[in-house]
């Protein structure tokens, strides 16, 4: 099993975003947190006026991106699941102060999401396929 998540780790780590410094090509836990958060963050605005229903897929997907993200990001930085969801839901506070700053928070939208959303894809396929082979 460890060998499956270190496994998912360098599946990680080959995924190269804009955020990421050339010089260093390692997804960092920061990167698993900050999309995690932003899936949550997403999944909740979904959820307003009604959209439980309506976006009951989409908020589902996005939630488990976040719980798949954070599970990698426990695993692969050896910290305790509450502190993981600690940091998540820090990081989601900064994120909605963004999404309310206008111009910065459509930029956000724009950028981040699209490369989040991908990156919790992936975590939810790695972690599927770890549960698979169990």
């Amino acid at each position: 099993m460890k060998f499956r998540f270190a496994a998912a780790t360098a599946a990680f780590a080959a995924l190269s975003f804009s955020t990421m410094s050339g010089a260093d090509d390692k997804l960092k836990y920061e990167d698993l947190i900050h999309c995690a958060a932003t899936n949550l963050v997403f999944s909740s605005v979904l959820g307003l006026n009604d959209g439980e229903t309506k976006n009951k897929d989409q908020i589902e997907t996005y939630n488990n991106q976040a719980a798949a993200l954070m599970a990698i990001a426990a695993v692969s930085s050896k910290k305790e699941s509450a502190a993981v969801q600690a940091d998540t839901m820090t990081e989601s506070k900064a994120i909605i102060n963004v999404l309310t700053d206008g111009e910065k928070g459509k930029d956000f939208v724009n950028t981040e999401m699209p490369k989040c959303n991908t990156l919790g894809q992936a975590a939810v396929e790695v972690v599927n396929e770890t549960k698979a082979s169990k």
